[in-house]
């Protein structure tokens, strides 16, 4: 049984025909219907959760992620409606608009230095609500940090579908050609085009085809660490065979408070709390989102070239230093009144039922840092069980493990240290760039360093550019980021997941790691009670039950449909200690607490 059943089908099926229409019948370009005049986007407002210039920074800075020339995808048309691919910034998706971004939507950029269309943190950890307040005024309010909506992966299907008519039918080629060429198109350059179109899109389609499930991810949710795995272990070191379905989507986490965790990812396998391991995890999302990485053996034995990536580190930097003061959402105090009583009675058993996990405790790895722990509560293990997949590790045989193991990579290896030697390969190649004063100050990981460590004067700077200093550099680095992608010490055995702080959780539904929870109050609920079937892709707000509407078939863009057997399970996380057994009124006071949290 597939677990998302979505009206896209429908659309997606007639685009198909169009397609093989025009292909059966030599026309060469179906013709498409002329889309209506776009409706302007509705007023928007922001939460005070940091300031304007730092949103737009977070917005536009590049991260290294190579998607495609900028200027194929502006050519881009798509198959439903005559129109650019991009003319709606995306927001057929769920993608957020951004004024002044030409047809780009938040999170979407073009690289400055390679002219490539680009995605950066912001695409997927942004969210947007809209509600009408006591008054009866509407709301459109930009909630940054917090998941988006969007449906990655038809946006992916739809973009491949486009890419192919586009190298298959002349007609549309041709329109391609010349929007890309411009007053500069001949018949030998639309062949140059065509070939090198081709080139790209032979290796971006077969992947697709592999790592794309015929079950969906739907509106904000995708198989991040697949995908990551997928590209780092098949894509870039050329073998097929490691590259399969990403079949185990998550939400979108919010990222606002991300830097204070000292564990972070779904299952708490990276080491938190410091911008180097901010780094770490970050260059692993970009290798996951379209950036380029080729490591390469050496003629020195035993040895690989980490060099041929196209990791931004100093982009990541800067978007980490954006995310560390980013502060979490306030409930909108025109939006619903909260009970201030019952939120006092909540606050008493939250802490009772639910400070263990999710309170504000020290970690003892990191003063600065909150405990995050690791905790198997019965959720679905899908996730969990994909990430200790194994893939042939080509030309990583031989070659050590990432610390902290000892030994050399045999086939099959797990991904997971695959990954690992990838990452800290990279951020250890860009340190290494870095020979002179001026280039450390610019540098990703040297800014991340001294963040962490307190700014480093010139005379240290001198000292690091000898051979037994510039050593210790590397050894300081390879410390911090020990166990990178493993469980972490004192995690529960078997389906972990890490318990965050909830500060601002009232506006991440849907809720578990695998968004399989419309809504706080259904979360609050027996596992046997919970709903099993609910909309999903909404942006009305629920403010009673504290959620996404998910009853409305007016708003949806899809349906999740809770299948234990696919990755899509929304048991767990009940029981006296969460306090699913409390009655129903103490049960709404936690979830009204939680509005303030």
């Amino acid at each position: 049984m597939r677990a998302l059943v979505m009206p896209f089908r429908s659309a997606a099926l007639a685009a198909a025909w169009v397609l093989a229409a025009a292909m059966l019948f030599g026309a060469g370009e179906a013709r498409a219907q002329t889309a209506p005049a776009a409706a302007p986007p509705p007023a928007v407002t922001f939460t005070h959760q940091w300031s304007d210039a730092d949103r737009a920074t977070f917005y536009t800075t590049g991260q290294g992620s190579r998607m495609m020339p900028a200027a194929w995808f502006m050519a881009l048309r798509r198959l439903d409606v005559d129109q650019p691919f991009a003319a709606d910034q995306l927001a057929r998706y769920g993608y957020l608009h951004n004024d002044g971004a030409g047809n780009l939507p938040v999170g979407f950029v073009v690289e400055a230095r390679t002219g490539q269309l680009g995605m950066t943190c912001a695409a997927c950890h942004t969210g947007q609500m809209e509600y009408t307040s006591k008054d009866g005024v509407n709301h459109v309010l930009r909630i940054d940090g917090a998941p988006a909506s969007a449906d990655f992966q038809q946006f992916l299907v739809d973009l491949t579908a486009a890419a192919r008519a586009t190298l298959s039918q002349p007609d549309r080629f041709d329109t391609f050609a010349k929007t890309v060429l411009g007053n500069g198109y001949t018949a030998t350059k639309a062949a140059q085009l065509k070939s090198q179109f081709s080139d790209w899109l032979k290796p971006f389609g077969a992947f697709m085809d592999a790592s794309l499930p015929p079950s969906p991810w739907g509106p904000a949710r995708l198989d991040a660490f697949g995908m990551i795995f997928n590209r780092v272990a098949g894509l870039d070191l050329n073998i097929p065979s490691n590259v399969i379905s990403a079949n185990a989507p998550v939400s979108y986490p919010f990222v606002w408070n991300a830097s204070r965790q000292d564990h972070t990812q779904w299952n708490g396998g990276v080491p938190n709390g410091l911008f180097v391991q901010a780094l770490a995890r970050n260059s692993g999302e970009v290798f996951g989102v379209f950036g380029e990485f080729s490591p390469a053996k050496t003629p020195v034995p035993g040895l690989i070239s980490y060099r041929n990536n196209s990791v931004d580190f100093a982009g990541l930097q800067t978007l980490e230093e954006k995310i560390a003061v980013l502060q979490p959402p306030q409930w909108p105090s025109d939006l619903a009144e909260v009970n201030a009583q019952l939120a006092q009675q909540g606050g008493v058993l939250f802490n009772q039922y639910c400070g263990g996990c999710h309170g504000e405790t020290t970690s003892p790895l990191l003063k600065s840092a909150w405990l995050t722990p690791v905790k198997a509560v019965g959720t679905d293990p899908k996730m969990y069980n994909n990430a200790a997949r194994q893939s042939d590790p080509g030309i990583y045989t031989g070659m050590l493990l990432p610390p902290p193991a000892l030994g050399v990579f045999v086939n099959p290896a797990s991904t997971k240290d695959m990954l690992a030697s990838s990452v800290i390969g990279a951020i250890l190649n860009d340190a290494a760039t870095a020979v002179t004063p001026i280039s450390k100050l610019r540098n990703g990981v040297w800014r991340a360093i001294r963040r962490d460590l307190g700014d480093l004067s010139d005379n240290q700077f001198n000292l690091l550019a000898n051979a037994e200093a510039a050593a210790e550099f590397k050894s300081r680095i390879q410390a911090r980021l020990s166990g990178l992608f493993t469980e972490p010490a004192g995690a529960d055995a078997g389906a972990a997941y890490e318990s965050r702080v909830l500060h601002g959780i009232w506006a991440t539904s849907p809720y578990l790691h695998n968004g399989s929870v419309p809504n706080l109050w259904e979360l609050m609920k027996p596992a046997k009670d919970r709903v099993k079937t609910f909309n999903v892709g909404c942006r009305k707000f629920d403010a009673k039950n504290v959620g996404f509407v998910s009853d409305d078939p007016s708003c949806k863009t899809g349906t999740f449909v809770v299948d234990p057997n696919n990755g899509n399970g929304n048991g767990g996380h009940e029981g006296h200690e969460f306090g699913t057994d409390l009655t129903e009124d103490q049960r709404w006071a936690i979830v009204e607490y939680l509005k303030t949290y």
